[in-house]
């Protein structure tokens, strides 16, 4: 069957490489980005010469090449350690492991990742299929265990990579002992290398000092992109991803200064918003990338961005988001709060009637509410009629939320969408 014959083929194709676009691609030259490279280097120029490692924390907005720079020099590092045991006596050798962690993989129910469902997530990387262990039934203590025996049966020098290390939060046990475990004695055989990356800038400055002196050995800040480097980027990529009459100037400059503006000089929105431009590109028959269809893409991905930030909220915000979902729907917003609870108070009721667990207070509710709208789901507004008419606070979804991307982010959550009808919900 031909092309021609598949509904799922367009009339032309603007895409010729699409793992270019694809957020895993790592590069072979990374650009604009000359002098982190040059500190980040000197962080892993004593694995190749067979000394002890350095520990470092990058950190940096999301999408400004923290994890990008990170494979691009493991893939580096290992492929030249490779050729230098080649040529030199076995007992000049050197002998690398690397294990890469990203901590947000093993969040539990409540969104909350601790050291013990990282150090799990170690032991398993290190373990074959079969002989994996599971995120409960161990005490804490045995699983560090099981961890500093599994790693303490390798050789040479192991570089953790705990990408996103900011999930964690306050529980750093590891983040302290790891980088410290052959000072301790926790291991004999190898030597341990820490690499924490994390896109909040205040974890840093929270962590306590005795965690600061074991992961922050070195520190190096990401800072985000501007406009012309986004561009310097793209090109590049396009360079590789795109017939080369399928894009111009025009695409080029249209994609990163929507990414610089919108994205904080994101690269990981730049290109996702060249490869979507194309995609619609494609769809309508058009053999250039044109404005429209970079505004079209824009607004697609910004409808995931926020569907994703939904996602990630724990479950208490979740029902709130559903109930003010459900009272948007029957035009019930703007709501008084205690509307807004009886209806969270359905919502929590329905979704945990076999767990029992009930709906919190008004007032606990009302916590998780405030944190909504500090995150610019949800708009609260301040009614006040004087003296005689009272005060109260009245919610409603901000401009960028719809009851469509709650129910997605439920979807997306693994939660059922139950259908509810709150129009008989009164103040």
């Amino acid at each position: 069957m031909s092309d021609a014959d598949s509904i799922f083929a367009d009339d032309v194709e603007l895409i010729k490489n699409a793992t270019v676009l694809e957020e895993d691609h790592t590069p072979k030259q990374i650009l604009c980005r000359d002098d982190v490279l040059d500190q980040y280097t000197s962080v892993f120029k004593p694995v190749y010469k067979g000394r002890p490692p350095q520990n470092a924390f990058l950190y940096g907005d999301t999408g400004v090449g923290k994890t990008a720079a990170t494979k691009y020099l493991r893939e580096n590092l290992e492929q030249d350690i490779e050729r230098k045991n080649e040529n030199v006596p076995k007992e000049e050798k050197v002998a690398l492991n690397l294990v890469w962690i990203n901590c947000e993989n093993f969040t539990t129910g409540d969104h909350k990742t601790s050291s013990y469902q990282v150090a799990v997530g170690i032991v398993n990387r290190l373990r074959n299929k079969g002989n994996r262990i599971t995120g409960t039934g161990y005490a804490p203590q045995d699983v560090y265990d099981i961890m500093y025996e599994e790693l303490n049966s390798l050789e040479g020098t192991v570089l953790v990579i705990l990408d996103e290390v900011d999930k964690i939060g306050d529980d750093d046990t590891l983040l302290y002992e790891l980088p410290r475990s052959r000072d301790i004695g926790y291991v004999e055989n190898i030597r341990v290398g820490v690499i924490g990356i994390s896109n909040d800038y205040t974890f840093r400055k929270n962590l306590s000092p005795k965690v600061k002196d074991s992961l922050c050995e070195t520190e190096i800040k990401f800072s985000a992109y501007d406009a012309e480097e986004l561009s310097d980027i793209l090109r590049a990529r396009a360079d590789k991803a795109l017939y080369d009459d399928a894009y111009d100037q025009e695409t080029i400059s249209l994609c990163s200064a929507l990414a610089y503006q919108e994205a904080s000089g994101s690269a990981r929105r730049a290109i996702r918003l060249l490869r979507r431009s194309a995609e619609i590109a494609e769809e309508n028959g058009s053999d250039l990338i044109r404005p429209p269809h970079i505004r079209q893409a824009d607004n697609d991905l910004e409808y995931g961005n926020i569907v994703e930030s939904i996602v990630d909220q724990d479950d208490e915000k979740l029902y709130i988001l559903k109930a003010l979902a459900h009272l948007d729907s029957a035009g019930l917003t703007p709501a008084r709060t205690r509307k807004v609870h009886t209806a969270y108070s359905q919502v929590v009721q329905t979704y945990k009637s076999e767990s029992g667990r009930g709906p919190l207070t008004q007032r606990g509710m009302f916590n998780h509410l405030s944190k909504l709208v500090m995150f610019g789901f949800v708009h609260t507004i301040d009614r006040n009629k004087g003296v005689g008419g009272g005060q109260w606070n009245e919610h409603e979804f901000s401009d960028d939320v719809t009851p469509q991307q709650v129910k997605d982010a439920f979807e997306n959550h693994n939660l059922e969408w139950i259908e509810m009808d709150l129009r008989g919900i009164h103040d």
